[in-house]
């Protein structure tokens, strides 16, 4: 039971870390700017935590709906036009590069593009490794938007 009191803090402790860099992704530029500046940045924060909270708490549905490679090849293809399935996206591969079950998924550093590669190894999966990495990711947004209904203000965006 320890060790999945242990699991459970290490999800709950990477989504927290991750919500916290979705609230404070613009901070830089809002300290570097000037003061009529200041305002625009702080709506491009809000939007980025707005989008990423209705993201992520869309994902378990997605995923049950549409399978996890669905889910995320539907992600990619929003990325470049979306700063919020981009960190999404990203929280996803970093998370299956910190837990220790899923390091079979860790894409090469010196990979042109991590995100299409990432997805390349997922389609490679055995049905029980596919299942496992589901299960995961799944656990994983159930802590985000724990999270996020928290920590991010206001309600979910319908797009």
């Amino acid at each position: 039971m320890g060790d999945l009191k242990n699991v459970n803090l290490q999800v709950a402790q990477f989504a927290l870390e991750k919500v916290k860099e979705v609230l404070n992704y613009y901070e830089k530029e809002i300290l570097k700017c000037k003061e009529e500046e200041r305002e625009q940045i702080e709506k491009k924060q809000k939007m980025l935590s707005s989008k990423y909270k209705t993201l992520s708490k869309k994902m378990t549905v997605l995923i049950q709906k549409n399978g996890l490679i669905g889910t995320l090849v539907f992600i990619l293809s929003k990325v470049k036009k979306e700063k919020a399935n981009e960190l999404v996206l990203q929280h996803i591969i970093n998370w299956c590069e910190e837990d220790c079950k899923l390091d079979f998924l860790r894409v090469d550093k010196e990979n042109t593009n991590p995100n299409e590669a990432f997805i390349e190894n997922i389609t490679k999966l055995s049905n029980q490794e596919y299942r496992l990495v589901t299960k995961e990711i799944m656990n994983l947004f159930g802590w985000i938007k724990r999270f996020t209904d928290g920590m991010i203000e206001g309600e979910v965006q319908n797009d």
